[in-house]
This record gives C-alpha cells, sequence and structure tokens, in this order.
C-alpha cells in the first residue's frame, strides 16, 4: 500500500493538470470563483473564531478562580487585570452579580465600584446566563463601540455571577486585512448587520448598518452569494459565509468586470490548479511516509504489549507458587517463634518474618499486575481506612515527612477492595518519601471528583522533586522505575493502576519538576453499609501487609 500511495504522488499531478485543462471552461469559471471567495470568507471566520474562543476559554477560566468562589472581589478583580495586561485586545473585564442585578466591579476603572447594568449584560442575564455568549457590537462609551463576550460563574452548579469581556474590535479589523483579497471590498458584520470589520472606510463605518443587501442576505441564508452595491458604489457580487459559533459573518466582494473577463481568469486558474495539484501530490507522499511511521511504531507496541503478557502469564505461575512455599515457610517461622525461648534466635526469626511478609506483598503485587487474582469489590469507608493506615504510613515515610489527612464528610464512601487499596497507598506514601529525600509533606485527601459526576478523588500530593512529562507517561507500566537497580521492582504503580482499574476507577498523574507530585485516584462513590442499628458501617479491616 505504502509503493502505491508514493506511486500516485508520482503520477497524479500529471493526471490532475491534463484533467483541469479539459475540464475548465467558460460556463464553470464563474462557480470556481465564487468557490474561492466562499473559501476564503470561511477561512476568515475561521480565524475570528479560533480569537474569540481563545478569549473565551481564558474568560471561563477566571471564572473557575477560587477568588471569585471565596468572594475576595478585590483579589478577584486583580487576578483578571494581572490576566487583561497580558492579553491583546482587551479593553475592560466587568463582574456583575446575576441576583442583585448590579456590577460589582470593572478593571477599566481600577477599583471596586456599584455600576449602573449595562443593556448588553442586562440582555444577556435575562436569558437564564447559564452559558457563555458571544455578541456583536456593543457600547457607548469614548473607548468603545466593543464586542462583548459572557460567560457565567457557577457555585453549585447554579450561574451566580457573571464575567463579561469587552474586546478592541481593531484586533478582527486587522485579521480581515490580513486575510482578505488584496484592493477587495471584505467586511464581517455582527447578527445585527452592524460592521464590525470593513477593508474601506473601517474608522467611520464601525458600528454602523451595513448595505441592505448585506441585511437581507444574513437574514435569508447563513452563506450563500449575493448581488449588491457598495456604499462607495461598486456594482459586485459578494460571498459571504455565516460563523455557527458567534453569528457573525464574513462578506467578500467580487467586482462584476472579474466575472465578465472569464477568459482571463481561466488562464490564472489553470496556472493555480497546478501548483494545487503538485502541492496534493506532495500532502499524499507525506501522506503516505508519516502511515509508515505509524505502522511501524503500531508493530512495536502490538510486539510490547506481547511481551508484558508473556511477562504477566510467567509472573502470574511463579506468584502463585512462591505465595504457597512462603505461606509454608512463614507458618513454620510462627511455630519455631512461639516454642523458640532463646533470646538469641529472637531477632534472626524476626527478620525471617520481616522478609516473608515482604515477598507475600511482592506477590501480591505481581497477582494484582497480571490480574490473576480477581479483586473483591464493596463499599470501603475512607474514614476507617485513613485511620487504619496513619500509624503505618507514617512509620514507612519516616520522621522527616509531614503527613496529614483530609477526609471530606461527603467524599468518605468508595468502592473498592479495602485491602488492596491500603497496599496501593502506602506504595504510593513510600514513592513519596523517595521523592522527598530530605523531608517535606505527604497529603492525602479525599473530595467529591470535579472531574467526574458520582465519583469521589483521593488525592496524594508530596512535595518531591516532582516528575518530567516523559516519566508520568511512563510511570503505570509494568517493571518501569527511576530508581537505582536493585532498589525497586517497578510495580508499585502497576499496582495502583491495577487496584483502581478492577475498582472501574482511573487514575491521573500532575506532576512539575521541582514543585512536587499529585496522584488522584478516581473511584466510584458507594452507599454507607449499615449495621443492624442503623449505624455506617464500612469495609475497615485493615490487615498487614502479605496477609
Amino acid at each position: 500500500m505504502t509503493l502505491a500511495s508514493f506511486a500516485g504522488a508520482l503520477i497524479l499531478p500529471v493526471v490532475l493538470f491534463i484533467a483541469l485543462q479539459a475540464a475548465f471552461s467558460m460556463q464553470t469559471l464563474r462557480g470556481q470563483i465564487e468557490a474561492d471567495a466562499l473559501g476564503q470568507s470561511r477561512e476568515i471566520n475561521a480565524a475570528i473564531d479560533g480569537r474569540l474562543l481563545s478569549d473565551e476559554s481564558a474568560l471561563q477560566v477566571l471564572a473557575t478562580s477560587q477568588f471569585l468562589i471565596a468572594h475576595q472581589w478585590t483579589l478577584a478583580e486583580g487576578r483578571v487585570a494581572g490576566v487583561q495586561r497580558i492579553r491583546q485586545g482587551w479593553r475592560n473585564v466587568i463582574l456583575t452579580d446575576l441576583g442583585a442585578r448590579r456590577e460589582i466591579w470593572e478593571t477599566r476603572l481600577g477599583k471596586p465600584k456599584s455600576l449602573p447594568l449595562r443593556p448588553w449584560i442586562a440582555a444577556y442575564l435575562k436569558g437564564g446566563a447559564r452559558a457563555p455568549d458571544i455578541t456583536g457590537i456593543v457600547g457607548d462609551r469614548p473607548d468603545c463601540p466593543c464586542v462583548a463576550i459572557h460567560v457565567p460563574v457557577f457555585e453549585r452548579n447554579t450561574p451566580r455571577y457573571v464575567l463579561t469581556l469587552e474586546l478592541d474590535p481593531g484586533d478582527f479589523q486587522k485579521m480581515l486585512v490580513a486575510y482578505a483579497p488584496a484592493h477587495s471590498t471584505s467586511a464581517v458584520v455582527d447578527r445585527d448587520g452592524l460592521f464590525i470589520a470593513r477593508t474601506v472606510a473601517y474608522p467611520k463605518k464601525l458600528g454602523t448598518p451595513a448595505t441592505h443587501f448585506v441585511r437581507e442576505a444574513i437574514a435569508k441564508s447563513r452563506t450563500g452569494f449575493y448581488p449588491g452595491v457598495t456604499y462607495e458604489g461598486l456594482r459586485n457580487y459578494t460571498a459571504f459565509n455565516t460563523s455557527a459559533i458567534s453569528g457573525w459573518s464574513t462578506h467578500i466582494a467580487v467586482g462584476a468586470d472579474l466575472l465578465s473577463g472569464a477568459q482571463l481568469g481561466y488562464i490564472t486558474l489553470t496556472g493555480v490548479a497546478a501548483l494545487a495539484a503538485l502541492g496534493l501530490a506532495l500532502g499524499i507522499a507525506v501522506f503516505a511516509y508519516r502511515q509508515l511511521r505509524v505502522r511501524r511504531r503500531e508493530e512495536a507496541l502490538s510486539a510490547q504489549s506481547a511481551k508484558l503478557a508473556a511477562v504477566g502469564q510467567l509472573a502470574s505461575g511463579i506468584a502463585h507458587d512462591f505465595n504457597n512455599l512462603l505461606m509454608v515457610i512463614s507458618n513454620s517461622l510462627d511455630r519455631i517463634s512461639d516454642k523458640n525461648t532463646d533470646p538469641a534466635l529472637h531477632r534472626p526469626i524476626d527478620n525471617a518474618l520481616v522478609a516473608s511478609e515482604r515477598g507475600t506483598a511482592l506477590v501480591k503485587q505481581l497477582m494484582s499486575f497480571t490480574r490473576s487474582q480477581p479483586l473483591d469489590i464493596g463499599p470501603v469507608d475512607l474514614k476507617a481506612l485513613f485511620e487504619g493506615l496513619r500509624g503505618l504510613l507514617q512509620q514507612s515515610v519516616g520522621g522527616a515527612v509531614a503527613l496529614d489527612f483530609d477526609l471530606a464528610e461527603d467524599a468518605r464512601w468508595v468502592t473498592s477492595n479495602a485491602g488492596q487499596l491500603e497496599m496501593a497507598l502506602v506504595n504510593l506514601a513510600v514513592n513519596a518519601r523517595d521523592a522527598m529525600p530530605k523531608g517535606g509533606r505527604l497529603t492525602i485527601r479525599s473530595r467529591p471528583s470535579k472531574g467526574k459526576a458520582g465519583c469521589v478523588d483521593v488525592d496524594v500530593t508530596d512535595t518531591g522533586h516532582g516528575m518530567p512529562k516523559e516519566v508520568i507517561d511512563r510511570a503505570m507500566e509494568p517493571f518501569f522505575t527511576t530508581k537505582p537497580l536493585g532498589q525497586g521492582t517497578g510495580l508499585g504503580l502497576a499496582q495502583v493502576f491495577g487496584v483502581i482499574s478492577q475498582s472501574e476507577g482511573q487514575v491521573d498523574i500532575s506532576s512539575t519538576p521541582g514543585a512536587g507530585t499529585t496522584i488522584i485516584l478516581r473511584l466510584k462513590r458507594a452507599e454507607p453499609l449499615l449495621d443492624r442499628d442503623g449505624l455506617a458501617s464500612g469495609e475497615v479491616s485493615h490487615p498487614r501487609l502479605g496477609e
């Protein structure tokens, strides 16, 4: 298939060139000109939409600021003003109280102040203010007209405030001039037919109504081609296209004399077609080359998966057999310990028991990795789990690491396996300790998930050295470790991933080198188990590792 693609890339330019020479005629030239103009209008719309969506996304991020949630208006305004200084074209940002229907502050004034409600903000509030909205031309101040973007600020899934951004239309004028055909009469108008940008007489026409030809065209259709006359008296045919995002439309006027000079256009388009054919051939060649690379990468991944599957089968068999041997060793050591009266043998026997327990824990990790041992999934009480783990985790991380637990009462019950979830938290704590050789802070907290409804996030956060992206991408791979040879099995995070996956959850890693790491265990929320007295009683067993 790859050879065929390369052959097509060599032959296709000649075939296309000959076909275009024969196919183009006087009857089709007009349609080609119209199609080109429509394509240019779509291109300009796409560029403007990209800018609008970028500003809307930035405003949505600001709408989630903790300062807004905490009603710290001065700090919130400072945060917004800081972003405004670095965002091109941001003239003003307004915070409006939806319930009181009054403005709290605007960055243009530089300080909080109660202001009368602007008409375009009042119109947005009247519509419910539940989704972002991009307006057309608004404003009557000396530094306007502007373009407004509204984004609601939610509290408990209910819109409480509105952030309104006032944008400089001059940036859209620059885009129109950059993308529109040279020496053309082109324009961008809003949903009401008011000029946002225009290649001719822009300062004078900004915010004024376009001709009735323009307004009638956008009232009838979202895209098309219509005859008209500009304010300057140019008779033309205009291609227009309307954005599904903003409702704005871009209009490219083509002079009527250009369409009458079809023969000149035919010669020009023939040359353009030849260049397009060569570009298409180059594109096919590049595509074929990329497909070849993708296939080779898929083959490599397939080979790696097969290797991991083979390792998993081998590890599963070894784990079961080794577990049986460890049980015999552990039981024998327990009996010797019970009957031993020689103090000199206490320490060697205890060391042997600890080694046996560590071996059993490793077997558990192998079984979890290979999934040869299905987990018993059910409700788990995180409060009981955290209380039972506190001593073990503090001993695991050592005195140089401060250990904090933060349990949200509405994020107490999850669906998992208590014993395996304990082991997962111990593995994460040990990894966090190794990432903080000089000490630090380890925080384990539960909270309702913001990323997925009906779930609970268990965050494990350390203040260690963090991980680069290439390590994050491979962190969950079995047997992958960054520790020196002999100091890590590479199964810790694989066990965590296995436990959470079998619990129908997911694991996310957020880390920056030098700024610590947060590992999020996202689990389904569970209903509390009730005892005979109607009190919550979850799965609270805390077995010793290896039992």
